[in-house]
């Protein structure tokens, strides 16, 4: 009997490992799968003091590799809302290809779905990056 007590409690503490685990994988996943529609970013190619530059009538440029590189370079920080925000650019950025937008959504969801998990387990920085997320989309 206690035996199998142990086993039931490995059983449980490798389910709550992977599930646990399977947050962060999925957006290293999604992260991969955005930088396989948009060839020309990279992490190293952002820096976080770069505002995209304006254009003549001062607004943001039409470049939707400007905006992935700074959400790249987010979530390398760690900043997931700050990766969510940029991501909302590129939604509004003409030409994408619909595995682009596609892309972008996923990645989105993925950054998102981590935060709530996070935020539903007490961690005070997830609960303050989805409040930035739903302070630009009530904008």
């Amino acid at each position: 009997m206690m035996r199998f007590l142990s086993f039931l409690a490995l059983c449980g503490a490798l389910i709550l490992s992977v599930s646990g685990c399977s947050k962060k994988a999925a957006v290293t996943s999604q992260i991969s799968e955005l930088q396989r529609f948009f060839p020309n970013t990279g992490v190293m190619a952002a820096n976080p003091s770069d505002q995209p530059p304006a254009d003549a009538t001062g607004n943001a440029p039409a470049d939707a590799n400007v905006y992935v590189n700074l959400a790249l370079f987010a979530v390398q920080s760690n900043d997931y809302a700050g990766g969510v925000i940029a991501l909302q650019q590129v939604q509004l950025v003409p030409k994408l290809t619909a595995e682009q937008h596609r892309a972008v959504y996923e990645t989105m969801q993925a950054m998102t779905a981590d935060l709530v998990a996070r935020a539903e387990k007490g961690d005070a920085k997830a609960k303050a990056q989805l409040s930035a997320i739903e302070r630009t989309r009530s904008q």
